[in-house]
């Protein structure tokens, strides 16, 4: 073996597995660690130096090392290799959008972490040499993914190689168009955070003409707007495209979903002159890209020079997967407090939430209430003066207001990550708006709460939300006393962290003073002062299935399955006066068929108390959480309080729908009779 491995050495895993007799291979197994430790002694034996021409006969022979001593040797050379914190994901986005691997220079990079972009997200990954190689473009991706800097920083990197001078009033050699003004701000943002020595200009309705005029004049070299302003520059003639080689239209589903599709064909044909021996670059990006959307742009778009970006794919979730998505079922007059309570649970006084509202009257409206006026709400809206809404969103970033109630103005564009929470009054007829509204909260990484309130009559548009985005909400009670009382005793701490604590000896008085008058002493009057400020004092109970103020929902088990409504009052009746059964509202049917949840004004809970009494295979009980329920039973139990037929006093059986002049009812698939007023009625049979 040793011979044959010194006169072959290029080939020494070849000779080892070769039988020194017959030749033939030999099995891997037969191969000890002996042999191979003794040809890698050879190895090095024949490169050692040699001393004054004599070549030493033996190596020193090194101490034997004990047990102990192979021990920590061993765990020296394992330890890295198991230890996961230096393992490296090779198909982690922190390696796989890594700055090194792109063409962008180290000013950017330096640039692009003083921003907090420490690598490139995976559409800004797929999308970059597209953009970068002049190609045309349609991408799609979920809301918070870091879409904008898909297009900027490549656009910026090429634009900063061009060793074309600075010309006073050059064209730009960018044009990106947005739907809403927020928006454009936004993109302009961040072009302008790593634009470096480029002149860049945003342009958009309710500004001064003026100043753009005079940037202008001195030459741009990116400009971004919205599409009404711009094509006014381009008819006065301050703006020309005879030189522009990109053209970025950011959420284009908006843009030509709102009108702005003339405007736009008409800005593009400034720039698509048939004298231009090549076209400009044509980019398109949105987090929703209907199959229209894809047929108007061809007339735009170079069809051997056109790729398309997709990072949702054939998933069915459309919105951020970082987004958790809650339902809560309220009536209209108890959501205003409602809300309010919501805000305090998810975002409290020290958090950001963003809620959004169908009409600019009814986000008026909402700002002024008390609840949300406890988390210094601003209104945010088409009707709102242009410098208002910049001075609105800027006290916004820096946390000055907690809580922004706005319509879909602010529903794209907005890049605040540190928003927790977006509340939607109701769902939203375009489900495209619920998509991009939601997306407002989750972005970069982080984790967010979307809530959608609904009436009793919009389960349907609940469902209809759920098909088309792809997701499944999580149906909620409204926040209940004890546990707003909990997070509002964090926040209320979190506040005790920001006194100055030279100032408190100055309260040390009126602190003894205070707490003499608990019979608790000082923590009796603390926790008085806690309740206080965390503003939890105000609370009201809400029922878990409507969120009605002073009602509790009860839940209702039995160990068999329910069939119907009916059998649910009976077994009430047995327990508790026909006055309270009377004042069930919204029952409705668990998903598992076994039980049934429905309200009752909190007055009747003492009755019920003190004559309830649980069977062996039924119970009632006050419900701490909501369960899931049957989706079809609101539309069986919607009319009559929640059960039976017409008549001014219901029967609960069909054999019984004449006592009293009462209406209809159900009995196990026999016969049911439609009751009136005057107790007649006709019969039918069910099932059999």
């Amino acid at each position: 073996m040793v011979e044959l491995i010194e006169t072959c050495p290029e080939s020494p895993q070849i000779n080892a597995f070769v039988d020194e007799e017959n030749g033939t291979p030999k099995k891997k197994t037969k191969i000890s660690k002996k042999s191979t430790k003794t040809s890698k002694k050879k190895k090095l034996k024949k490169v050692e130096p040699v001393e004054n021409g004599v070549e030493d006969e033996e190596p020193p022979k090194k101490k034997k090392k004990s047990k102990t001593d192979k021990v920590e040797k061993k765990k020296v050379e394992v330890e890295p290799e198991s230890d996961p914190a230096t393992t490296i994901d090779e198909n982690s986005p922190e390696v796989q959008g890594a700055f090194d691997k792109f063409r962008i220079t180290q000013k950017t990079q330096e640039l692009l972490i003083k921003k907090g972009i420490h690598y490139l997200f995976p559409i800004q990954i797929k999308t970059f040499d597209h953009v970068y190689d002049g190609v045309d473009l349609i991408a799609q991706a979920r809301t918070g993914t870091g879409k904008t800097m898909s297009f900027a920083i490549p656009l910026v990197e090429k634009l900063l190689l061009q060793t074309t001078k600075k010309v006073r009033g050059r064209p730009p050699k960018v044009l990106a168009m947005a739907p809403t003004r927020e928006l454009a701000i936004q993109v302009h943002k961040d072009f302008q955070a790593i634009a470096q020595s480029l002149a860049t200009l945003c342009v958009y309705g309710g500004s001064p003409y003026y100043p753009q005029e005079s940037a202008m004049r001195n030459g741009l070299d990116i400009v971004v707007g919205t599409p009404g302003r711009i094509l006014d520059h381009l008819k006065k003639g301050n703006l020309k495209l005879n030189l522009t080689e990109h053209v970025v239209l950011d959420e284009v589903d908006q843009m030509l979903d709102m009108g702005f599709a003339p405007t736009v064909e008409e800005i593009l044909q400034y720039a698509f002159t048939e004298d231009r021996e090549k076209p400009p670059q044509t980019l398109l990006f949105s987090a929703t890209c209907p199959s229209w959307v894809h047929k108007t742009a061809r007339k735009y778009m170079r069809p051997n020079e056109t790729e398309q970006v997709d990072t949702i794919g054939d998933s069915n979730v459309r919105t951020a997967v970082t987004v958790e998505h809650l339902a809560i079922r309220c009536h209209y007059k108890d959501r205003a407090n409602c809300i309010g309570n919501v805000v305090q649970l998810y975002s409290g006084q020290h958090g950001r939430a963003m809620i959004f509202t169908d009409t600019k009257k009814e986000a008026n409206e909402l700002s002024v209430c008390e609840s949300l006026q406890l988390h210094k709400a601003q209104v945010l809206h088409g009707d709102i003066e242009q410098r208002q809404r910049e001075i609105t969103l800027q006290a916004y970033r820096d946390g000055n207001v907690r809580c922004l109630v706005a319509t879909n103005v602010a529903a794209r564009g907005l890049d605040i990550p540190e928003i927790d929470l977006v509340i939607q009054t109701s769902p939203p007829q375009d489900i495209e708006s619920y998509i991009h509204r939601s997306g407002r909260t989750g972005r970069a990484g982080r984790n967010g709460v979307c809530v959608c309130f609904y009436k009793p009559s919009e389960d349907d548009a609940i469902r209809r939300v759920e098909r088309t985005a792809g997701i499944k909400f999580k149906r909620v009670g409204p926040p209940q006393p004890q546990d707003i009382v909990k997070a509002s005793i964090n926040d209320a701490v979190k506040a005790l962290d920001n006194v100055d604590k030279g100032t408190i000896k100055d309260f040390m008085e009126h602190a003894k003073t205070v707490a003499e008058k608990y019979d608790g002493g000082a923590v009796e009057a603390l926790a008085a002062a806690l309740l206080h400020m965390s503003g939890a004092s105000k609370l009201q109970s809400r029922s878990l299935l409507n969120s009605q103020e002073k009602h509790t929902t009860w839940h209702f088990e039995s160990d068999f399955d329910i069939r119907h409504a009916g059998f649910v009052f009976s077994s009430l009746e047995k327990y508790i006066s026909r006055n309270i059964r009377d004042l069930c509202q919204g029952l409705r049917l668990t998903a598992d068929g076994k039980g049934a949840v429905f309200d009752l004004p909190d007055h009747c809970k003492e009755e019920i108390e003190s004559n309830w009494v649980d069977s062996e295979s039924i119970s009632l009980k006050r419900a701490e959480t909501l369960p899931e329920l049957q989706e079809n039973s609101s539309r069986n139990f919607q009319r009559s309080n929640g059960w039976g037929s017409r008549g001014n006093n219901r029967g609960y059986r069909g054999q019984q729908s004449n006592r009293n002049g009462g209406g209809g009812g159900w009995r196990n698939g026999a016969t049911f009779r439609s009751g009136n007023n005057n107790g007649g009625g006709f019969k039918r049979k069910w099932g059999k």
